[in-house]
């Protein structure tokens, strides 16, 4: 079965908006999907939860899932959280908190862009677009690159972090932690793209072992890096970094899933059983 359980909608920093995605999704072929935006799950109440019945009319088989923003050695690092339940209070009061701060944060940051670049560089309707409940950086940058301040998005990216600071502090709970609200959720915990923390000197594969007892559930195996980050793996070092990263976490009895822009086959039968129909 071809699945994809790393997806992200106009409702973080994704492009389509949930039915499209799943209508993109079927279309090359996926049968098992999870949309992950981060820090929210408002795809899934998008339009009073279209997207579900938009799956049931492709014959796909959605999976409610996240990927949260944690921190793990000092660093920040992301989670998936897997078939978890909508209405989980404790999930609920942290994304809450992180969406209020997301916005305070996404208003300071506004008023210094304009500040530096001008009035007319970017306005509140290029930011705060209806339907997008997690507001991040790259809807600042894409905008601004679209309209000729940056020469390509890594140059708009790099002015943004030599430039752009506002003192709002996102909520970020400890990996323990955060395993525990996808746990109380009712679902699967994954670490999220753990060669980029490898790429970044950071020991992912020797904290396996302390994740696999926080009740880390499993990896994603495999990441489309080289769609978003030229050059983050070369040399065969993808190959060597995977094959070291299914040995440990097989060690560990750690399942794996395989994230993708939807191109890419996932291991169903780790995550959820033994496929059905």
């Amino acid at each position: 079965m071809l699945a994809d359980f790393h997806l992200h909608t106009s409702a973080s920093d994704g492009e389509l908006d949930p039915a499209a995605l799943v209508a993109a999704a079927v279309s090359r072929g996926v049968r098992a999907l999870a949309i992950t935006d981060h820090d929210t799950l408002a795809a899934y109440r998008w339009r009073d939860a279209a997207v579900f019945e938009e799956a049931r009319r492709l014959g796909a088989l959605l999976t409610v899932g996240i990927e949260l923003d944690v921190v793990l050695g000092g660093r920040e690092v992301h989670l998936l959280g897997l078939d978890i339940h909508l209405d989980s209070p404790s999930l609920g009061a942290h994304l809450d908190a992180v969406r209020a701060a997301r916005q305070e944060r996404a208003r300071r940051e506004l008023a210094r862009v304009r500040e530096l670049l001008g009035e007319g560089a970017l306005s509140e309707e290029d930011v705060f677009v209806p339907g997008r409940d997690t507001l991040m950086r790259p809807h600042f940058i894409r905008p601004l690159v679209a309209r000729g301040r940056f020469a390509d998005y890594q140059s708009g990216r790099d002015w943004f972090h030599a430039n752009i600071r506002t003192g709002i502090e996102v909520p970020k709970p400890a990996i323990g932690d955060a395993i525990g609200m996808v746990h109380a959720a009712g679902g699967e915990a994954v670490l999220a793209h753990p060669g980029y923390y490898w790429k970044d000197g950071f020991p992912i594969l020797e904290a396996l072992e302390a994740l696999r007892a926080l009740g880390l559930d499993g990896v994603e195996l495999d990441y489309p890096y080289a769609s978003s980050s030229p050059g983050l793996f070369v040399d065969g070092d993808a190959e060597s970094f995977t094959g070291a990263l299914r040995a440990a976490g097989e060690a560990l009895s750690l399942r794996f899933t395989r994230g993708s822009d939807a191109h890419s086959t996932a291991d169903f039968d780790r995550v959820y059983g033994p496929e059905q129909g």
